[in-house]
């Protein structure tokens, strides 16, 4: 299976209250078929065309998941009678099998929890831009130091959820507040004890990261104690 996502939205989408998520799968026009034959793809093209050129004004197409015999495209909107639209030209389509349908999301549950790669693997890639921050700046990467996470919620129950279990995966809680964030305002600082290390910092992050995603949590921010390198 191979996920195309638009990670432009990573910080956008929240900002434009489109959480109403429009589904269309394709599949070949015979149930049996184990791939889209040659025709078949220039159809498929030519209706995500359509389909983007229709519903562009008031939707943004967020990403697709693709097999052999299959291709499923994304699209959030405000407006759910988009969806009239969209199976308008899905039952056009002669050459093709198409489903359809509308869900509602307000936290865009299916970008940030299925297309976007796993946020403790992007995570990874901040971490590296934070060390080479920390080794520009003079700073020794060897030794153990506190790392601090501000961990974000989208409710104070999934907030206090989390905290309950840092002590089982090496954390610790740190302060509570509540910010003006659109999806997560919920937030509690955690604290681990790492290297500057890639895969030791990989490895902080991630248990504070893929235990609050149980809880629709992220991470939100991102220290850890400057010691100067001598």
């Amino acid at each position: 299976m191979t996920i195309q996502v638009d990670m432009q939205y990573w910080q956008l989408l929240p900002t434009l209250a489109y959480s109403h998520l429009i589904y269309i799968a394709c599949t070949p026009r015979d149930p049996e078929a184990k791939a889209f034959s040659r025709s078949e793809h220039k159809s498929l093209s030519e209706l995500f065309r359509k389909l983007d050129e229709q519903l562009q004004e008031s939707a943004i197409y967020v990403g697709m998941v693709e097999t052999a015999n299959l291709k499923q495209y994304y699209f959030y909107t405000n407006d759910p009678s988009l969806l009239n639209r969209a199976s308008t030209l899905c039952r056009a389509e002669p050459k093709l099998r198409t489903t359809y349908g509308l869900v509602t999301e307000p936290h865009y549950t299916t970008y940030y929890r299925f297309l976007f790669p796993d946020d403790a693997k992007l995570q990874s890639v901040e971490n590296a831009e934070f060390i080479q921050n920390v080794i520009q700046h003079g700073g020794d990467v060897d030794l153990v130091r506190r790392i601090t996470m501000m961990m974000a919620f989208p409710s104070f129950e999934g907030r206090e959820s989390y905290i309950r279990t840092l002590a089982g995966v090496g954390l610790s809680v740190g302060v509570t507040e509540t910010i003006p964030h659109p999806t997560h305002p919920f937030c509690v600082t955690v604290h681990g004890y790492s290297t500057l290390h890639q895969l030791d910092l990989n490895r902080c992050t991630a248990r504070a990261i893929r235990t609050a995603a149980v809880y629709d949590g992220m991470l939100e921010r991102l220290d850890a104690d400057f010691i100067e390198r001598h």
